[in-house]
């Protein structure tokens, strides 16, 4: 049995997820005391698209990030856990035979090589795990293709 293990940056990732809406709401209650209850249009156009960006980076963070690539992987003999939300989230488990196998796709960012491994069902995505998120990824990725084929 193997268990992925997370990486720093997994961690480092989440904490600044969790703590941005937070310090972000921090500045802009310090930025609305410098107006002294003058809110004009220019205040409002910056509260709105504060609001938004906070939103969007929240959305992206915990539903992309976290809960998608952040997932716990558990692989035995006979199938695959997944556990979402840095292993604390949904658990959802899958049988080797059930897989039609998994797809591989590399690109490099800010220098570095990064892998996405995508487990395929049914023509469709069911788990993605990522090298910059896992700290054993090779070891994790060497016993998938153990029980399962590299699709094109």
């Amino acid at each position: 049995m193997i268990t992925s293990k997370f990486s720093n940056t997994a961690y480092f990732y989440s904490i600044l997820v969790i703590s941005f809406p937070i310090i972000s709401a921090y500045f802009v209650r310090k930025i609305l005391g410098f107006t002294n209850g003058d809110y004009n249009w220019q205040i409002i156009l910056f509260l709105v698209f504060a609001a938004i960006l906070i939103l969007a980076v929240v959305i992206w963070g915990f539903f992309v990030e976290m809960n998608v690539r952040m997932a716990k992987f558990i692989l035995d003999d006979e199938k695959i856990v997944i556990k979402q939300l840095l292993g604390i989230g949904t658990q959802r488990q899958h049988n080797w035979k059930d897989l039609q196998g998994f797809v591989i796709r590399s690109f490099v960012t800010r220098g570095q090589h990064q892998e996405h491994l995508y487990l395929i069902k049914e023509n469709k995505s069911v788990a993605v795990m990522s090298s910059l998120y896992m700290k054993n990824y090779m070891e994790v990725r060497n016993q998938i293709t153990q029980h399962l084929e590299l699709l094109k």
